[in-house]
């Protein structure tokens, strides 16, 4: 951060505030405490009216309040992400309260952002109850998605698919972003496969831009491939019932398959779930031999029953 954002910041910073230090300060922006003098000293010769007190902090003199703060395109943007983050997470009263301050951030944007960001909503989607992520390494080109997404622009990327990790280059034309399973998925059509492809971003090696674009309407909406999703089975709705002793040792990875919510019963927990693969979610449930039962779940007994009899004909003594 170069010192006129650094000091642009601090301002921002000491409005949200009533009082700050001069070590919470130096430790926010990375930099020293002799450094904090000086911007604050910058800062009260611009006439900004900053006062202090030793031992307590700096603050701002009552009455004084920047002009309305303007938000660029990526900042409303991601603020905007953070909304479809916590609403599977968030009750219905707080939910209303982080859209209606959105709608300020929005209010202050230039027409055209306005529109961008419009554009961006109907773009992402979070699946219900997969608000959390593994870590901040699948969001590596959550970025850069997010602007081809509002420009409409075709993509090179090199993609490592599978468990084999082996690469492939392609040109995609995104039409969407969606999270599930921990992680953000970027859907687009693949010149390569002549079909919508689903790009997990953390396997996406190289993210490249590139000057084409492609018209909106010759492709569909993020809403009608998922609906086509579920349609055709790729999305399978699954309910299953854990034993208690059972059921504490699920934890977080049931959000790598589809978790969506659960409740208690008399008979333990029954959880339900969306996933794309039945066959990826039979192995995990392999480990929980008899502790768990399959509510619903077209296809699933069948796939664990195959696994279970692949295993016994492995270990059955010659």
């Amino acid at each position: 951060m170069n010192r006129f954002d650094r000091v642009t910041s601090l301002l921002l910073l000491l409005q949200t505030r009533s009082v700050v230090t001069a070590s919470f300060l130096a430790e926010h922006f990375a930099v020293t405490e002799r450094t904090v003098y000086r911007d604050i000293r910058t800062l009260e010769n611009a006439g900004v009216p900053i006062g202090s007190e030793p031992g307590v902090g700096y603050f701002l003199e009552k009455g004084y309040r920047l002009p309305p703060v303007s938000f660029t395109l990526n900042e409303a943007a991601a603020l905007l992400l953070g909304e479809k983050l916590l609403s599977a997470n968030l009750d219905q009263n707080s939910h209303a309260d982080y859209s209606h301050a959105l709608n300020k951030v929005r209010s202050v944007l230039d027409t055209s952002d306005k529109d961008h960001l419009s554009s961006l909503d109907a773009d992402i989607e979070v699946m219900a109850g997969d608000a959390r992520r593994e870590s901040a390494e699948g969001d590596r080109w959550l970025r850069e998605s997010r602007s081809v997404l509002v420009r409409r622009q075709v993509v090179r990327i090199v993609y490592a698919a599978g468990m084999n990790a082996e690469t492939s280059k392609r040109q995609i034309e995104p039409i969407g972003l969606f999270h599930y399973s921990l992680h953000w998925h970027l859907i687009a059509w693949c010149r390569l496969r002549e079909a919508y492809r689903d790009f997990r971003l953390d396997r996406i090696t190289e993210f490249e831009p590139l000057a084409e674009q492609f018209p909106r309407h010759t492709r569909s909406s993020l809403q009608d491939y998922l609906a086509a999703q579920q349609a055709q089975n790729d999305m399978l709705e699954v309910e299953l019932l854990f034993i208690p002793e059972v059921a504490r040792f699920v934890g977080e990875a049931r959000y790598l398959y589809g978790f969506i919510s659960e409740e208690l019963e008399p008979g333990g927990v029954r959880m339900q779930f969306i996933t794309p693969s039945p066959g990826y979610m039979a192995r995990w449930l392999l480990q929980y031999t008899s502790g768990v039962q399959i509510i619903k779940g077209d296809g699933l007994e069948a796939e664990l029953a195959s696994l279970a009899d692949e295993l016994k004909a492995h270990w059955q003594p010659s």
